[in-house]
């Protein structure tokens, strides 16, 4: 079942893209600055996406810009 969700950052962070399931977050992509991708994620599957920080050398996501069901094709941030 394939349902490709077309997802643009048009700033200058970086988000990271979850999919949850139950009460687990699995990461299925990494958006870096001014950068698009187009993932197949069902319908009616829940995501969050997620601003990132620097902390030391680490990137930590903490921030949440969208935490809905998908039901659209087409997200920009």
């Amino acid at each position: 079942m394939k349902n490709p969700v077309f997802i643009s950052n048009k700033k200058d962070q970086i988000l990271y893209i979850y999919t949850i399931y139950d009460d687990s977050m699995l990461q299925i992509a990494k958006l870096d600055e001014h950068s698009t991708t187009i993932l197949n994620i069902p319908k009616n599957s829940m995501i969050s996406i997620k601003r990132c920080y620097h902390v030391g050398d680490y990137l930590i996501p903490r921030e949440t810009l969208y935490e809905n069901i998908v039901n659209i094709n087409h997200l920009v941030f």
